[in-house]
């Protein structure tokens, strides 16, 4: 008995070390986290190669032969376009953003005019003041934070190569991983690890294909009304769509302000496109390839998305429903392991 407690005191030892070290440490974690991503999305895929008599390290190889073609096409395709798009931006932005100025400063003009009692002009000229200097301070903050961005971005290109040794020693991992655990709790800790891997990839692989379908389609008839950044808008678009409810709201706002760069004639089509294919999407596109892939409540998705937006912000927002359907998965072992226990 006297060991066995000498045994935890030294995994808690070990433990606690080990967590302060990578918060140390933590700068460098992404690369290896986004890695891990890779890995436990691609293994399937290698898993499936390797029923065909194919070594494990062959399967990789033809995975990320596969990936790095498709990435090259879609660069020498894609990258040109969303370059020239770009450029025509940096020239109309400068004057788009001195007609908002203008269109503010005749505003302002005007409802002092108005013969507005000089308090509730007063309070309004403050507010659009206040708003000027907001939008002012973000747009800094973004430059600021552009170079920075820009050189992380080299640190992530060292995932592919991390996701290649998580893949080569995918089983072992895993297998080491369940060796940790005690005999007696290992084979309940298979089935939760079973069921996470389940709920995570459907909804992983079913929301990234949406997405998919949804920039595309948001791009294409985007482009079919004369707007010039269709794949900027579409990209836009179909990134925020992997968030819940709420992004395909934010993923209007920019596409929209774009549109207002070429008339507020062109900005109104491409709302209505916009609320077109998302009504197509959350009634024959989600359902069609979704259905209810998490099990969770709207009303538990919503808090899950405000919860962990307070708590990781943007990124939060992305990782919120996996992460509650994760939630999900544990709390519905526990309930069951202590009625079991309790029966």
């Amino acid at each position: 008995m006297k060991s066995n407690n000498y045994k935890w005191i030294f995994v808690g030892i070990c433990s606690l070390l080990g967590i302060l070290i990578l918060f140390r440490v933590r700068a460098i974690l992404g690369p290896f986290f986004l890695a891990f991503v890779l890995a436990y999305l691609l293994n399937p895929l290698v898993d499936v190669l390797e029923g065909y008599n194919i070594s494990r390290n062959k399967a990789i190889a033809l995975v990320f032969i596969l990936i790095i073609t498709c990435c090259a096409t879609a660069v020498f395709l894609v990258i040109p376009i969303i370059y020239n798009e770009l450029n025509k931006l940096v020239v109309i932005l400068p004057q788009t953003i001195q007609s908002v100025a203008d269109t503010i400063d005749e505003f302002r003009n005007q409802f002092k005019a108005t013969g507005l009692p000089s308090r509730v002009a007063l309070v309004l000229d403050e507010h659009l003041v206040e708003g000027e200097s907001i939008l002012a301070d973000r747009l800094n903050l973004f430059l600021d934070n552009l170079p920075k961005a820009l050189s992380s971005v080299t640190l992530y290109m060292l995932s592919p190569v991390i996701a290649i040794y998580f893949l080569a020693d995918w089983k072992d991992l895993r297998e080491g991983f369940f060796r940790i655990i005690p005999q007696r709790w290992r084979m309940e800790w298979r089935r939760l690890w079973q069921d996470i891997n389940h709920v995570v990839r459907q909804y992983l692989r079913g929301d990234l294909f949406v997405a998919i379908i949804v920039g595309t389609l948001i791009g294409i008839g985007v482009r079919l009304v004369g707007m010039d950044y269709a794949l900027l808008i579409g990209l836009i678009c179909g990134v925020f769509d992997l968030i819940p409810y709420f992004g395909p709201a934010i993923g209007a706002v920019p596409a929209v302000l774009l549109a207002l760069t070429h008339s507020p004639v062109m900005a109104l089509k491409v709302g209505l496109i916009i609320f077109f294919v998302q009504q197509l999407e959350g009634n024959v596109i989600s359902p069609k390839l979704m259905g209810d892939s998490v099990g969770l409540h709207p009303l538990w998705i919503v808090f899950a998305l405000l919860a962990f937006g307070e708590i990781a912000g943007f990124w939060g927002l992305f990782l919120a429903v996996p992460l509650a359907a994760v939630i999900r998965v544990v709390f519905k072992h526990i309930y069951f392991r202590l009625v079991s226990t309790k029966v």
